[in-house]
């Protein structure tokens, strides 16, 4: 985004930046043209369509993204209703008419187009709604319903030293030569309990989906545990483990476009999982506990004669958690499952996997770079880099000083959608590090900024051990207390 920016500058070029992320279009753009099935609904500067919106559109989007203060209990996202029109069903009148909290019979849905209305306040401020002028934005919004705070429960999954490492030919292209060893997970140590969100984030190539791979059973490990109820599995590999033990922990993918069968019906390919993890006696059976997935994941039961083409991608992602939990997981990975979709489908499908999990008391290991949607939904956090855990604690502690250096350049990179954020800007020099050839010292050395806080050269030269700076906080660094204390809050909200 910095050198996207930069040479916009120096060029004096115009660009038009197409994106769902609304943080990165408030960090990025000068004006927005918020767009619906087909047409502009608001254009205008970014400061007047973040802070004096005037489509319900926009309203909406603003309500199902996790801003600071939404909290998945006490203020969860507020998803749009309905679906989507496609082209050839667009209604009559205003295309937004059926999912709208503004709309009125015989007015908004009448047969003449709605054109674009200038906006008094802002520069060239337009919206395409004909009550703008007559709603009261101002007014507090009707909150979602408060949800009640599962009970964590009993450690279901340890970690203790876990390793994975590759064996590579030096060279990639002929082999031959001497091997080297890509070091993707480092002792990691973790526990996670029933009923807990545990998000795990960094950056690609820190060996977090290696992680899952491994506890999947795809991988094997190459030192360490990974024990689920106390049973060893660090070395089964998924086609040896025993059916209960592959049904207990289950995935679901990042792409949900990718992940279904083409030639297949949804209904068939939950029936497939059932019948893989030895559910029901008989094929009626099946069928009924089919069903009653789809009314799990909140999806007609008509779209069990339906093909995945017939799907959006919130509907196909739902069909992935119900094949997920078609078993009773007990344990589910979530990698990045609502990076690929849009941004009023992500607080439904976020919300659906919250409420599943507290009717079935799951464990969620949440994979993700989205720090926004981590903050949201998860009970405790864990900072990986370069196959490291350099932090471990419960969200608000890894959300507030002090940081790990790394976890603290994390923040500064998250895109927040609202004007009255300010935040330490801080951008990491260089790339990750190979994991064939770390660095010596601690993993991060090459690119923080407090390394020469540390006296000693001991960033260089010494692993950092893990320390508890507060009960149950774990950071992996040479930082004193003193300097620990010092540190300032990266994200914070003008008011304060």
């Amino acid at each position: 985004v910095e050198l996207v920016k930069d040479l916009g500058k120096k060029y004096g070029t115009s660009m038009l930046f197409i994106s769902h992320n609304l943080g990165l279009v408030l960090e990025t753009c000068d004006r927005i043209c918020v767009m619906y099935s087909g047409e502009a609904v608001e254009t205008g500067r970014i400061e007047d369509v973040f802070d004096k919106m005037q489509h319900p559109y926009t309203q909406a989007l603003f309500r199902s993204i996790p801003l600071p203060g939404a909290n998945k209990n006490s203020r969860p996202l507020v998803a749009i209703p309905g679906n989507f029109p496609l082209p050839h069903e667009r209604p009559k009148g205003c295309n937004f008419g059926p999912r709208c909290d503004y709309f009125e019979e015989g007015r908004c849905n009448s047969n003449k187009a709605i054109p674009m209305a200038h906006v008094e306040h802002g520069d060239r401020h337009e919206s395409r709604c004909l009550k703008f002028a007559e709603i009261d934005w101002d007014a507090p919004l009707i909150a979602a319903e408060k949800k009640e705070k599962g009970a964590i429960g009993e450690v279901v999954l340890k970690i203790d030293n876990l390793k994975k490492y590759y064996e590579v030919a030096a060279n990639a292209i002929f082999g031959g030569g001497n091997k080297k060893v890509v070091k993707a997970n480092e002792t990691l140590s973790f526990e996670a309990r029933e009923s807990e969100t545990l998000a795990i984030v960094g950056e690609s190539g820190c060996g977090k989906s290696t992680f899952a791979k491994v506890l999947m059973g795809l991988e094997t490990a190459t030192d360490g545990e990974i024990l689920l109820d106390n049973k060893a599995v660090q070395n089964t590999a998924i086609e040896d483990r025993d059916t209960k033990t592959v049904a207990d922990v289950q995935m679901v993918f990042q792409n949900p476009f990718d992940t279904l069968n083409p030639s297949m019906t949804i209904g068939r390919q939950i029936i497939r999982a059932l019948e893989i993890f030895k559910v029901g006696n008989s094929e009626a059976e099946r069928r009924t506990r089919m069903l009653e997935l789809l009314d799990l994941v909140k999806l007609p039961r008509e779209f069990a004669d339906r093909m995945p083409r017939q799907l959006s991608g919130g509907q196909k992602q739902r069909v992935g958690i119900a094949r997920a939990f078609a078993g009773d997981a007990r344990i589910v990975v979530a990698d990045e499952p609502v990076s690929a979709l849009d941004v009023s489908v992500q607080a439904a499908v976020t919300d659906l996997l919250m409420d599943i999990q507290r009717e079935h008391k799951t464990t969620l290991l949440f994979i993700s770079h989205d720090l926004s949607i981590v903050r949201y939904l998860s009970d405790r956090v864990m900072v990986m880099y370069l196959g490291h855990v350099v932090e471990l604690g419960t969200t608000d502690q890894v959300f507030s000083p002090p940081y790990h250096p790394y976890t603290e350049a994390l923040l500064s990179a998250v895109p927040i959608a609202d004007t009255s954020v300010i935040k330490k800007h801080i951008v990491l020099e260089g790339d990750i590090p190979s994991a064939m050839n770390p660095p010596p010292g601690c993993p991060f050395q090459t690119r923080c900024g407090w390394k020469s806080k540390v006296s000693g050269g001991l960033c260089d030269t010494e692993m950092p051990p893990v320390r508890e700076i507060a009960e149950g906080h774990q950071v992996k660094c040479h930082l004193s207390d003193e300097e620990f204390a010092g540190m300032e809050a990266v994200i914070k909200i003008a008011a304060e």
